[in-house]
């Protein structure tokens, strides 16, 4: 790594960002050090300036990890994304690599792996924690327990996502600026890949994947 890097810290919990501050601040190579406690503030910083690197965290409020990034690296696909993680999910993991994620470190890691992971994204490869890369691969060899909802196309995942924000097909189509028949279509084929029929099932599914709260 070389030069000032800018790098956004994106994790809704103060006590994490302050934690990863810290961190931060005792590796040279970094110059900036910016903020962000939901995936939506994340985006609008992304739009405004570019990061050289990003470290965020999958379970935030309103956006998730997952959709941020994938949005970020629309509007800045030079950005190097790390994401920081307290749950390991192999099919996350294994989606989030293939939108252009560049790591997978979990909460627990220590200062020298945290720098290991930034020296090596930065220099162009991917990284993957130990617990991490295990965890893929044990979720290969168990391929029972992969994540349904990887299936899906990114326009099936924001019908599915707005479904369980509990937005009807005309909300969804306003949103999303597509007729309430395209709707329904990606709605029905999601169903079809997920094997729910009604909005209840998608919901247990959902819970049983952490992929939503009652909260």
């Amino acid at each position: 790594m070389n030069g000032h890097l800018k790098v956004l810290v994106v994790d809704d919990h103060e006590l994490v960002r302050a934690g990863m501050r810290r961190l931060l601040e005792e590796n040279p190579q970094i110059g900036f050090i910016f903020e962000a406690n939901s995936g939506e503030e994340a985006l609008e910083m992304a739009a405004t300036q570019p990061f050289d690197l990003v470290l965020m965290d999958i379970s935030l409020p309103g956006i998730n990890g997952l959709e941020a990034s994938d949005k970020l690296l629309s509007l800045a696909p030079d950005s190097r994304i790390i994401m920081v993680t307290g749950k390991l999910e192999g099919g996350h993991i294994r989606k989030l690599l293939n939108a252009g994620v560049r790591g997978y470190i979990t909460k627990g890691s220590s200062s020298d792996e945290m720098d290991k992971a930034m020296r090596i994204v930065m220099d162009g490869e991917q990284y993957l924690s130990p617990d991490v890369a295990q965890q893929v691969a044990m979720d290969v060899i168990n391929g029972d327990n992969q994540n349904p909802f990887d299936k899906l196309t990114s326009r099936e995942s924001e019908i599915i996502t707005l479904l369980l924000r509990g937005h009807r097909n005309r909300q969804i189509s306003s949103n999303l600026h597509i007729s309430e028949k395209t709707v329904s279509t990606h709605r029905t084929r999601a169903f079809e890949k997920l094997q729910v029929k009604t909005t209840a099932e998608l919901v247990r599914l959902a819970i049983r994947f952490d992929l939503w709260n009652e909260d």
